[in-house]
C-alpha cells in the first residue's frame, strides 16, 4: 500500500461484498477481534484496517442489535433529544 501526502493509493472503498465479509468474519473467528492492522494483510483484503473494523463493528458483529426499538429505547431517545436541542 503506497501513501501520497494524506492519500493511500491501491485500497479498495465503497460496498463491501458478500465474499470480503465471509473472509472479515472468518478471520475474527480465528484470531479474535483486535489488531486490526493485521487483518487485512492475514486475509487478502484489499481494505485499510479502519475499514475492517468498522464494517465488524457496525454489520458483522453477531450481538449487534437489529430490528426495531421497544417503546421505552423511543421514548428515552425522544426525551435526550429534546434536552439537547
Amino acid at each position: 500500500m503506497e501513501r501520497q501526502g494524506d492519500l493511500t493509493l491501491g485500497v479498495r472503498k465503497g460496498t463491501w461484498t458478500l465474499e470480503e465479509d465471509n473472509l472479515l468474519k472468518n478471520c475474527i473467528q480465528k484470531c479474535g477481534e483486535g489488531q486490526w492492522h493485521l487483518i487485512p494483510q492475514r486475509v487478502g483484503l484489499n481494505r485499510c484496517r479502519k475499514s475492517c473494523r468498522l464494517q465488524w463493528l457496525n454489520s458483522l458483529k453477531p450481538d449487534i442489535k437489529r430490528g426495531g426499538s421497544n417503546l421505552d429505547e423511543v421514548d428515552f431517545i425522544l426525551r435526550l433529544r429534546s434536552i439537547n436541542s
